[in-house]
């Protein structure tokens, strides 16, 4: 029967030391690449797959430990299950007491175990993060680079006998580190699906703007805000995209917005949210309401009428 692989945290280090040597070799020997690869691939396509692969490899590091936590917890189960069982047969209260008590304590017995097994990990898990940080730090945008920070920073904060709430508290940075980067790679490997995704969650939401003053002039600013930073983070992921739709072979440079070119659109709709966020920082509820009604939703549209109709069906 053949041995099933279980990769450990050394193999995890061993890969992620791997991809910056090449990171670092790839800076060192740039003019010798040069002769053998094209400019794009070494200062675009080389480094964007290093990183995507560093965090692919992080992301199943940690799923490979939540199988083991997960594995263990269900032994410790099944044993408890076992030991109840046994209890099945008692015919007085206190037999029923005895046996409540017993499969109490091995509960609390297999959460400390399985608590035990994965504290030895926690120094190993705050070096990678940080190993990561401080590799890549370069190929992150700034707001990338912050949950990877953030996450480094609660790890470092837990120690190494982290006590339930720390574990709460990573386990929650963790899924959202997990949630970011998997959008990042899902708009690498599927821009088309993901504009499309994209231009529904600005359908979506698309009233909220309409609404801006109202919430204003009831004094639900942090409300407003939270709404303006929606629409600026899709747009924000629709320029990520754009990119990726060239390597797919959409002409992007063709597409007319409006009856403007691509760069003649994104200079005026960044005009408009200079203007949005002045107005924001003056609390000028009416030139609010006036830039998202007749500026900001407008352009959106057709922005994103535009792409469904350049994007292929499927």
């Amino acid at each position: 029967m053949a041995m099933k692989f279980k990769p450990g945290k050394n193999f995890f280090y061993f890969i992620l030391g791997a991809l910056a040597l090449i990171l670092i070799a790839t800076g060192l020997l740039h003019s010798q690449l040069e002769r053998v690869f094209s400019q794009k691939f070494i200062e675009k396509d080389l480094p964007d797959g290093i990183m995507f692969a560093a965090v692919g490899i992080l992301l199943w590091n940690r799923k490979v430990r939540n199988d083991q936590e997960k594995a263990a917890a269900a032994r410790k189960a099944a044993e408890g299950e076992e030991a109840s069982a046994r209890q099945v047969g008692a015919e007085d209260t206190a037999a029923e007491d005895t046996a409540a008590e017993d499969t109490a304590a091995e509960d609390t017995a297999a959460e400390d175990t399985a608590a035990e097994d994965t504290a030895r990990d926690w120094p190993g898990l705050r070096k990678g993060a940080q190993d990561m940080r401080d590799a890549f730090a370069g190929l992150f945008a700034a707001d990338e680079l912050a949950f990877v920070q953030l996450f480094s920073d609660v790890l470092a904060r837990a120690g190494d006998q982290p006590d339930k709430a720390s574990r709460i508290e990573v386990s929650a940075q963790s899924d959202r580190l997990a949630s970011v980067f998997g959008e990042r790679l899902s708009e690498l490997r599927s821009p088309v699906g993901e504009m499309k995704a994209a231009s529904a969650l600005f359908e979506d939401r698309a009233a909220e703007l309409a609404d801006l003053p109202v919430l204003l002039q009831t004094g639900k600013e942090d409300q407003a805000m939270k709404a303006v930073l929606y629409f600026i983070e899709i747009f924000n992921k629709v320029i990520r995209i754009i990119p990726e739709l060239r390597r797919k072979g959409i002409d992007t440079a063709a597409i007319s917005v409006g009856g403007s070119g691509m760069p003649e659109f994104y200079n005026a709709f960044n005009d408009v949210l200079r203007q949005l966020t002045d107005a924001f920082e003056h609390k000028d509820s009416v030139l609010i309401g006036d830039l998202a009604e007749y500026e900001v939703l407008p352009r959106m549209r057709s922005f994103f009428a535009a792409m469904r109709e350049a994007l292929p069906e499927s």
